[in-house]
């Protein structure tokens, strides 16, 4: 199988991508800088597959480190965020540089290595502080609401810069 990326792949998601990764057969490398992710959710798999499992720790806004990790890498999963709509409201600076300017630097640290494919995820935050449960893709579309919080907004902005990303460098998504 592929050698694949996964940014934030200690965090809860993040790190049941790597096991589910690792049981298809793939090499994956984890990139996390372990602001919000948890080195224990890796140490099983650590332990269990190290051939198979490596740690990179750094983060998502350094566009060198970016580059020197996605050398020879066909596919990225961008887990990597600063969630909470509280947090980003404490300090929405952090929150955007994180999650717009670290999406950023993941599209174009895939584009200069030739990275086949990003697979971008947000969470339902990005939709704000809505009543409507569940919270579903077409609940509202992204080009019609703009949430109020920053975290959302950095989420919705972000979903936004990969669809672009995407299209223009000829990226699949």
């Amino acid at each position: 199988m592929s050698h694949v990326i996964v940014t934030g792949g200690a965090g809860f998601i993040g790190s049941n991508l790597v096991r589910g990764l690792i049981r298809a057969g793939h090499t994956v490398s984890v990139i996390d800088n372990f602001s919000t992710g948890r080195r224990e959710n890796l140490a099983g798999p650590l332990a269990r597959h190290p051939g198979q499992l490596r740690l990179l720790e750094g983060t998502v806004t350094d566009p060198e480190f970016l580059r020197t990790a996605f050398a020879g890498v066909e596919t990225v999963f961008h887990q990597a965020a600063l969630p909470s709509v509280p947090k980003s409201i404490r300090d929405p600076w952090r929150s955007n540089e994180h999650n717009i300017t670290g999406t950023l630097a993941v599209l174009l640290a895939a584009r200069d290595c030739g990275v086949r494919r990003v697979i971008y995820a947000a969470s339902s935050s990005a939709y704000g502080d809505t009543p409507e449960l569940p919270k579903i893709e077409t609940l509202r579309q992204p080009s019609q609401y703009v949430p109020p919080q920053p975290q959302p907004r950095t989420q919705h902005l972000s979903q936004r810069a990969e669809r672009i990303a995407m299209k223009r460098n000829k990226l699949n998504s």
